[in-house]
């Protein structure tokens, strides 16, 4: 539009006129320039198409970039991992394709095989690892959806997608993502339920389970090692309120094809939920607070045993250093001991008073102390994490 053309029938001056006319002009490069960095910020690829590859170092970004999906190293580690993440900002992953097979280097890269269509990382250190294993040449491809799902679909010859071959969300690690489920599918038995990680630094498989109770389904479980260690109490009662105070909608679904839970998220809780069974046996919300307590905090349905000695009002805490009497009793590694085996271990001995894992690169195996050595605080090259029972007003039982 010509501004000359609009002086007679507007009643203002030319000059006031011109002054709008540029900011006009200044409106339209800014949106321009905001399209173009929209455009920029999602153009990153959120699926593979059959015979392409996702090297180390690459992503897949979800549509409106929530989520990413590519190879991570834990802390403390050397092993390499394919895993899903929220994009924005560092919130721990969410996911993980080959947690039981790690690949060392960073050699790998994640293809969408030409010849039969499956999903399969490449390394150099071994044969490919298979995500996915579906018999018969396929035209397939794989996209991260918003959901923060990996999805494998079979196409039609012209690129449309005929159907669903797979999808991450049917094989949960230690994470329940808004939309994902935990039960049962009736029709061929398979369970969807969360797994924690073996330790904080590694994503193998760990001792706890979180998922539907098989013999009474409307109800949520936590077993370590297949022990029941924690109920939710019978839906819709039980733990779930205060689940709900806190802005996770639980629902229960049961029909003849499925059992199962899920949960939606109030709008204003978080851009970040997850649901996660932690290493020792905790259910924990993004925030990091316990699902196992009340609303106020109080009241933890905290993971119990018999066996474990009553020990009153004190508590481990966890300092950094050396114990006086150097070694204590170690156990073998043959017994594959995660930092929780050595927890317990030290809580079910009456007399252990300290605890800490002896190989430090996964926080794994075990070493516990009794009463009659010290701590001493010290950072040389051999001193490390350990975990010492203190009374409430700080001191020390170890003397």
């Amino acid at each position: 539009m010509n501004i000359d053309n609009l002086a007679p029938i507007l009643p203002v001056n030319k000059s006031i006129l011109m002054a709008t006319k540029g900011r006009i002009d200044m409106l339209v490069r800014l949106s321009c320039l905001l399209l173009l960095l929209m455009g920029n910020s999602y153009s990153q690829r959120d699926k593979l198409l059959q015979g392409e590859e996702l090297k180390d170092g690459d992503e897949l970004l979800s549509t409106f970039g929530k989520f990413k999906l590519g190879f991570f190293t834990p802390s403390y580690s050397s092993k390499r991992y394919i895993g899903v993440w929220y994009q924005s900002g560092y919130y721990g992953v969410v996911w993980v394709a080959n947690r039981n097979s790690p690949i060392i280097g960073k050699s790998g890269s994640l293809k969408l095989e030409s010849t039969d269509g499956n999903l399969k990382i490449f390394h150099s250190g071994g044969n490919p690892i298979a995500i996915t294993s579906f018999e018969g040449a396929r035209n397939t491809s794989v996209t991260l959806d918003q959901s923060g799902n990996l999805v494998l679909h079979e196409l039609h010859s012209n690129g449309s997608i005929k159907g669903m071959l797979w999808q991450s969300f049917d094989y949960p690690t230690h994470t329940l993502l808004p939309g994902m489920k935990l039960g049962i599918n009736l029709l061929n038995g398979h369970q969807w339920l969360l797994r924690s990680w073996l330790t904080i630094f590694s994503p193998a498989e760990g001792s706890y389970t979180f998922g539907m109770d098989q013999n009474l389904t409307d109800r949520l479980i936590i077993k370590r090692l297949g022990e029941v260690r924690w109920t939710s109490g019978l839906w819709p009662n039980g733990e779930f309120k205060s689940w709900v105070d806190r802005g996770y909608n639980f629902s229960y679904t049961s029909n003849e094809q499925e059992k199962y839970f899920s949960y939606s998220v109030k709008d204003d809780v978080t851009s970040f939920p997850t649901l996660q069974i932690t290493d020792d046996g905790s259910l924990n919300d993004d925030g990091g607070f316990s699902m196992l307590c009340s609303k106020e905090g109080r009241h933890c349905g905290s993971i119990t045993d018999s066996a474990i000695c009553n020990r009153g009002s004190s508590y481990f805490d966890v300092k950094f250093g050396l114990m006086s009497s150097g070694d204590g009793t170690k156990f073998m590694e043959s017994d594959d001991m995660t930092l929780d085996d050595c927890r317990l271990k030290c809580f079910k001995n009456c007399s252990c008073v300290a605890y800490a894992a002896t190989y430090r690169e996964n926080i794994t195996e075990c070493e516990i102390w009794s009463r009659g050595t010290k701590f001493i605080k010290s950072h040389t090259d051999d001193s490390r994490t350990i975990h010492l029972e203190v009374q409430p007003k700080g001191k020390s039982l170890l003397q």
